[in-house]
């Protein structure tokens, strides 16, 4: 019977080892890849920060600029309609091979719409063209230096 035992052993081993030995390996690869991350941190931001721009532009120009002339907002609802647009608009731009790298430096896949979300509602409320109708609008419809008879400067 002890030498049937002497037969299994190897076996026991082995499956107890390799699954430990599988999970520090695999420990040591996600700490390689999130130092390869944080190298070259700088050039994702800056990769994203160039899609994210160009995204917001189309996004402002087809969907937003109407309101911000009229100097309104947004609805709720068509807003987050543009938002999610705005998301689909930037994995489309960056592809799928960065799209992976980025859900991957972001975590997950959530984590990385909810940041670019927040980014577009972030430029979204610093809309320059908004804010300037809205005071033209409060303004009574005439800025500084519109009336070209104006002698008053």
């Amino acid at each position: 019977m002890n030498v049937e035992i002497l037969n299994y052993l190897p076996s026991i081993i082995g499956i107890i080892f390799f699954p430990i030995l599988f999970l520090m390996m695999w420990k040591i690869y996600k700490k390689i890849i999130m130092m390869k991350y944080a190298k070259s941190f700088v050039d994702y931001v800056s990769i994203l920060d160039y899609h994210i721009n160009k995204a917001y532009e189309i996004i402002h120009k087809d969907r937003v600029l109407t309101y911000s002339l009229d100097g309104t907002r947004v609805s709720d609802s068509e807003f987050g309609a543009i938002s999610h647009d705005f998301v689909k608009l930037v994995i489309k731009l960056i592809g799928p091979a960065l799209h992976s790298e980025f859900k991957t430096l972001y975590g997950n896949e959530d984590t990385f719409i909810f940041n670019l979300i927040e980014h577009f509602n972030t430029r979204y409320e610093e809309d320059e063209i908004r804010k300037q109708t809205l005071e033209s609008i409060s303004d009574g419809g005439e800025q500084k230096g519109d009336n070209i008879y104006d002698t008053q400067s």
